[in-house]
C-alpha cells in the first residue's frame, strides 16, 4: 500500500510540472475563458481609402509569435491585401482617370462620385460603423466615421 500511495503521489507531482491538469479543471478553465467578454476592438481612424482598410483579414492581426496559425494567417493576410488593392488601385482609379478624361473635371460631390466612379466596382467591406465619403475638394476617397460629416 505504501509502494502505491507513493507512486501515486509521486505521479502527481510529475503530473502537475508537466502542466497535466486534471479534465475536470481544464474544462472549467476553458469555460472561464470563454466567459470573458473580449474588450471593444478600437474603432478605425479616418484614412484615405486604400488597401487594408476592409474587414476581411483584419482578425488575422491578433495571431502573433510562435501560433503555428502563423503559418496560414500571413499569406491570408496578403491575399485580402492584394484583393482590395486590385479594387482600388486597378478599377477605381482608371475609373477616375475616365471620368476626368471624358468630361475635362472630377466628380463635384459625394453622390456624383458613387453613381459615375464606383458605379457596379464592389468597394471592400469596412468595419461597422464606417462609411465611404469622397472629398471633392481633394478628388479623394476616405473611410471615416459614418456620424462624420
Amino acid at each position: 500500500m505504501r509502494k502505491l500511495n507513493a507512486l501515486f503521489c509521486l505521479g502527481s507531482v510529475v503530473f502537475s510540472i508537466a502542466g497535466c491538469k486534471p479534465e475536470a479543471d481544464r474544462i472549467r478553465d476553458e469555460q472561464a475563458a470563454a466567459a470573458v467578454v473580449p474588450a471593444q476592438e478600437p474603432q478605425m481612424q479616418n484614412q484615405v481609402a486604400k488597401a487594408g482598410v476592409g474587414v476581411q483579414g483584419n482578425s488575422l492581426d491578433s495571431i502573433q509569435g510562435n501560433d503555428p496559425r502563423m503559418m496560414l494567417a500571413g499569406p491570408v493576410k496578403a491575399y485580402f491585401q492584394v484583393k482590395e488593392r486590385l479594387v482600388f488601385d486597378l478599377q477605381v482609379k482608371p475609373m477616375e482617370q475616365t471620368f476626368n478624361a471624358i468630361n475635362g473635371r472630377n466628380p463635384k460631390s459625394h453622390e456624383e462620385y458613387m453613381k459615375e466612379i464606383v458605379g457596379q466596382i464592389q468597394l471592400p467591406k469596412l468595419p461597422d460603423g464606417m462609411v465611404y465619403r469622397y472629398h471633392p475638394e481633394t478628388n479623394e476617397l476616405w473611410v471615416e466615421a459614418e456620424k462624420a460629416k
